[in-house]
């Protein structure tokens, strides 16, 4: 079926060049690794099947507001960077198959072309990667991104159009293959010049924010034409109550880089962590845990899931020994403190690498209970460095942390933060009880999460609501035009 869209819609960091290379050996070890991660993951806490599965490259990995822009449809972030058909078609079975997916939404074809297929070679691609669904799941709908116009890849153009004119053909006679016609519309914003393009990309290849929301405007009415969403809210009885809290401890999990926090520590309060391996292992978007527990050690039933990669270090790299409580409460435990999560992307043609942009989704909340967040980042530096947490529910705020400056801390040498806390108030999940959290780089380097804690309170108060409102329009008003 052809599906049409619907319109409403520098300097480059990634040269074309760069952008030409395909996933080879490395990339293949990468991406089983990658699999096996989310399988292990899995198993643990198992996802719903029936809900939709984005697979494909980078651009799919690097979509951080994918799960909220489909909040209220099940769906499996499984991207894998530089991918093409023939890399990403070994895992078809993990990725797709073994959630049997009422649909799977594909963006894959353009590293192929940039590699040097032709297009009518992705078009046979894409019936083995499309007839491999159909022979376990013959029901399963299949929307195919079609290959978009880029800034760095205009040379490939006439290879892109017939690969993206053989699919269209497929799709127009199979009811269960759906084209969905990005080239269009990216065609109509200026392709591949014109300001109104250039201006939704990052870089050379990869979209920004504005870009991402382009993509949503056409390809969430063509899966909303084929199905309603159907996201279920199940109350989750172990979920926090007022009062209670949640402390999360975020880093690597080995001994020369960082530990797990656990509890009780001194306080007595008990803590879960992100058991993720190693410094400079990624949390790679799709990631997820659920064993989340309260302050008092027990299970809370709430889900953490990695929706835009972080990369992790700690001891060996500047992050804080020694907290202290009188200046960071329970937060200033040094298990907690001394590593952290990292990201770089600020959404800024030429800025930061947004690659890691950095973002998660907290799940199984009450809809009916608002819910305070602490955020705590440091890592010394003499560089100034600024983070942004933009917490978003039914209701949206964000707040800054410095985390990194000469002589910052709170004796006027330490060059990292030690004293500062970032808080964010009165947050109300969405009606499936998801809050999606953004950590944005906003100056310097790198951008830094190492612990939260979380409230459950009350529903705020009519004036505190009018207040969250207001943070809210401003969190909306900067992302426009970011």
């Amino acid at each position: 079926m052809l599906l049409f869209p619907v319109n409403r819609v520098g300097r480059f960091a990634v040269t074309a060049a760069l952008a030409a290379l395909v996933a080879g050996p490395v990339f293949g070890q990468a991406y089983q690794s990658n699999v096996n991660t989310w399988n292990a993951q899995d198993a643990l806490d198992p996802v719903p099947t029936g809900g939709i599965v984005f697979a494909g490259s980078s651009s799919i990995r690097r979509w951080e507001e994918l799960t909220l822009d489909f909040a209220d449809y099940n769906v499996l972030q499984r991207g894998l960077g530089g991918a093409t058909f023939a890399t990403y078609q070994p895992h078809v079975d993990d990725n797709i198959i073994a959630h049997a997916p009422r649909a799977v939404v594909v963006w894959l074809g353009t590293n192929d072309i940039a590699g040097g297929l032709s297009g009518s070679g992705v078009v046979s691609a894409f019936n083995t990667f499309s007839s491999t669904i159909h022979g376990s799941l013959p029901n399963t709908e299949i929307f195919y991104l079609g290959i978009m116009p880029t800034p760095g890849r205009q040379g490939n153009r006439t290879q892109e159009n017939i690969a993206n004119a053989g699919i269209a053909a497929v799709a127009a006679s199979d009811s269960r293959i759906h084209y969905v016609d990005l080239p269009a519309v990216f065609d109509g914003l200026g392709a591949y010049n014109g300001a109104n393009f250039t201006n939704k990309f990052v870089d050379s290849i990869h979209l920004n924010r504005d870009g991402y929301n382009v993509w949503e405007s056409v390809i969430r009415p063509a899966v909303l034409a084929e199905f309603a969403p159907d996201k279920v809210y199940t109350p989750n009885p172990l979920t926090l109550k007022p009062g209670e809290r949640i402390l999360y401890d975020f880093g690597p999990s080995n001994s020369d880089d960082g530990d797990i926090t656990t509890g009780p520590d001194a306080s007595g309060n008990y803590w879960s962590s992100w058991t993720g391996g190693e410094g400079g292992v990624r949390a790679i978007a799709g990631e997820h845990q659920r064993n989340i527990v309260n302050t008092d050690g027990n299970d809370t039933g709430i889900g953490i899931t990695i929706t835009a990669e972080f990369d992790s270090n700690g001891k060996l790299n500047g992050g804080l020994f020694n907290p202290d409580s009188n200046l960071l409460g329970d937060l200033a435990v040094e298990s907690a403190t001394v590593d952290f999560f990292f990201s770089t992307g600020d959404g800024v043609q030429g800025g930061g690498d947004d690659d890691e942009a950095g973002g998660f989704m907290l799940d199984g909340l009450d809809p009916n209970l608002a819910y305070n967040f602490k955020f705590f980042g440091s890592r010394s530096s003499t560089e100034t460095r600024i983070t942004e947490y933009a917490v978003t529910g039914a209701n949206s705020q964000s707040v800054l942390l410095t985390t990194s400056g000469n002589n910052i801390g709170a004796d006027g040498r330490y060059d990292g933060n030690n004293d500062e806390v970032a808080q964010v108030f009165g947050v109300r999940p969405d009606a499936f009880g998801q809050v999606f959290v953004d950590v944005t780089l906003i100056q310097g380097s790198f951008a830094y999460i190492s612990a939260m804690e979380i409230t459950a309170v009350p529903e705020p108060s009519t004036v505190a609501l009018a207040a969250i409102c207001v943070a809210g329009l401003g969190l909306a008003r900067r992302r426009r035009i970011a």
